[in-house]
């Protein structure tokens, strides 16, 4: 996939242009999410969309257990990298960010790095213990370069790399795995680089 460049002509999208739609391990025919991505050379924009029966987001500080609410997350391996990014996000905007190269070894970024991810979230950022009903949300995401400690990269363009999109919910009454590229293990795990998609920075 081409990660187009913002510019006057081609601002963030506020509507999501690729489906979050394979459905892994579990069925969840009543849950729908897509995304969008852009740069701006020294920052990753993200737009996520979603349509689930129910919502939950109680957890409210960095690095908690956002993935157990209901919640987005964007994976990136940089070209050059044996190691990966990944950042979650619940419905109320509550990042978790950390680095490694498999599910294990995994080290959390800082809050003060976190803290420069910024999270626009249209349900707002305050606790969610349960709307129990059809809800739309969406979210808007801006992690900076500079967030990604352990990369030298300065500037975007011409950056190549693979990642994968998600949207899961692990304390939902219906609990589901979606992502944008399928991940044919056998059993939940987001952690698998090698199912990854091409992501090229223009």
């Amino acid at each position: 996939m081409v990660v187009e460049k913002i510019d006057a002509n081609n601002p963030v999208p506020n509507r999501a242009e690729h489906k979050i739609s394979y459905q892994n391990w579990v069925d969840a025919p009543n849950v729908e999410a897509g995304f969008a991505i852009r740069h701006d050379t020294t920052s990753i924009h993200l737009f996520y969309q979603v349509e689930e029966p129910q919502v939950r987001a109680v957890n409210t500080a960095y690095n908690s257990s956002v993935w157990e609410d209901s919640c987005v997350e964007f994976f990136i391996a940089l070209d050059g990298d044996s190691s990966y990014y990944n950042f979650e996000i619940n419905a109320i905007g509550t990042v978790l960010g950390a680095y490694g190269p498999d599910r294990h070894l995994r080290s959390h970024l800082p809050g003060s790095l976190l803290s420069q991810v910024k999270t626009s979230p249209s349900l707002g950022h305050d606790p969610i213990e349960n709307i129990n009903q059809t809800t739309r949300w969406n979210m808007k995401v801006v992690i900076p370069i500079k967030v990604l400690q352990y990369t030298t990269l300065n500037n975007l363009s011409g950056a190549e790399g693979r990642g994968n999109f998600y949207k899961c919910g692990d304390r939902l009454e219906q609990p589901h795995y979606l992502s944008w590229k399928p991940v044919l293990t056998s059993s939940p795990d987001f952690h698998t680089p090698r199912y990854f998609g091409q992501l090229s920075f223009r």
